[in-house]
């Protein structure tokens, strides 16, 4: 054998970068003068000179993403990279599997968000069975023992999560440790509503026109409940589905009927066709329209209370009394949910 160590060394292969790089490379371009040592790149290594961008050969498999996706055991449905909505997907800081987060699109359509302790219990008591899953923090879970046991009886999922996760599904602070995944009502068409309820001596429906605010629409649904109100029609029925509204209302809107009205005009004239009188509150004073005093108005059983966010002159003309609530010169008017209260107090006397 030879005393040569060049030719008792193994040999390595390198990936073929270009043509150039092949004249360049010699059999002792790795040797450290002086000392006859050899260093070898390592797999980690990167250089920072591209004559010395040579590297062993590596192959991986190719990973496909889709499959990937589906195999992470630690999903959060409270946050996305690409946007803050609450039906992505993520890493979250427990490991349970949500059973909320599949179907954007169908859950948008069918299934909406309500939180706050009462609202919650609201709908535990008159829609159990549309819970789809619950989430709450640990301190909330004895106040809501019932509806987890509940929840685990019908094989219903529900996860404890901390404060700041329901935060992020909610999109508001203001949820109480608490929140429902449900499934949306259908609302009644006017007739069947109007049929459901013949029976009834008294009988009293809030017709409100365009009022989109949902904390004055959460406050309206309140006062509706609190006096006995049995219907609310609108040309939107979906904004009573509003976390926001549900809040506000406090699990009133559990206790009134939703109307759905494409027609204000039609549906107020088939209101009086069947005994129905309407009456209109206005959200303040115009000279132009004449109104009554509320003191001296004598309501009938059966009422239709037309609410307006703007004077609507087309539903004016439908009604049979316009009532208007005269303040003073430091406050002319009230917040419209506040006057609605005050009117169907007086319409319960």
């Amino acid at each position: 054998m030879s005393d040569n160590p060049q030719k008792s060394s193994p040999t390595i292969f390198y990936a073929k970068n270009s043509q150039s790089d092949k004249s360049s490379r010699s059999p002792n371009s790795n040797k450290v003068k002086g000392k006859g040592r050899r260093t070898e790149q390592t797999f980690q290594s990167k250089s920072k000179n591209k004559k010395d961008s040579d590297r062993i050969e590596t192959f991986k498999p190719k990973v496909n993403k889709t499959n990937f996706a589906k195999k992470v055991d630690h999903v959060d449905p409270f946050s996305s990279e690409e946007n803050d909505s609450p039906w992505q997907r993520k890493v979250r800081d427990n490991e349970q599997m949500p059973t909320f987060g599949y179907d954007e699109h169908r859950q948008r359509k069918e299934e909406s968000l309500v939180y706050s302790e009462n609202s919650c219990k609201s709908v535990f008591k008159h829609r159990r069975y549309a819970i789809v899953k619950m989430f709450v923090t640990q301190e909330m879970t004895y106040q809501f023992k019932d509806l987890i046991e509940w929840l685990v009886k019908q094989r219903l999922g529900y996860d404890v999560v901390s404060n700041e996760q329901i935060t992020k599904l909610t999109q508001t602070p203001h949820h109480g440790g608490i929140c429902l995944i449900i499934k949306k009502r259908t609302p009644l068409m006017l007739l069947d509503y109007i049929e459901k309820n013949s029976h009834k001596m008294n009988d009293y429906v809030l017709a409100i026109d365009d009022v989109n605010n949902p904390h004055n629409l959460g406050g309206l649904i309140r006062s509706a409940a609190f006096y006995a109100v049995n219907g609310v029609m609108l040309r939107q029925t979906n904004l009573l589905d509003s976390g926001a509204a549900m809040r506000v209302a406090e699990g009133g809107v559990e206790a009134v009927e939703s109307i759905k009205s494409d027609d204000f005009v039609a549906s107020l004239d088939l209101f009086k066709q069947h005994g129905y009188q309407v009456v209109a509150l206005l959200p303040c004073q115009a000279k132009s329209i004449k109104s009554s005093e509320l003191h001296r108005i004598q309501f009938q059983k059966k009422v239709v209370v037309v609410i307006f966010q703007q004077i609507n002159m087309k539903l004016i003309n439908c009604a049979d009394v316009v009532v208007y609530l005269k303040g003073n010169d430091n406050m002319p008017a009230l917040n419209i949910s506040v006057a609605t209260g005050i009117l169907l107090s007086n319409l319960q006397k």
